[in-house]
């Protein structure tokens, strides 16, 4: 039991490790709106185009803060693709 609590365990720390400071990453391929925070409730104030890299800041939760181009903002974690 407490094995696999940590197998469990490892293995989420190993999907979060890519949405740690400092990113880059991709979108999924889609056009994706980056907001001015962190939810579908903040304005969109950027698109963010298909294999167009940009850097992942920090992620809280769903939401990802990116530097793209020349703004910043929040992305939906499910468009985002991780560059190893």
């Amino acid at each position: 039991m407490i094995r696999s609590a940590m197998i469990a365990a490892t293995l989420l720390a190993g999907f979060a490790a890519p949405a740690l400071a400092n990113t880059k990453a991709t979108t999924d391929g889609l056009f994706v709106n980056i907001r001015s925070g962190p939810g579908v409730n903040h304005p969109a104030i950027c698109l963010a185009w298909p294999n167009v890299p940009f850097t992942v800041t920090k992620c809280d939760g769903n939401w990802c803060h990116v530097e793209y181009l020349r703004s910043t903002g929040w992305m939906s974690a499910k468009h985002i693709d991780f560059q190893e």
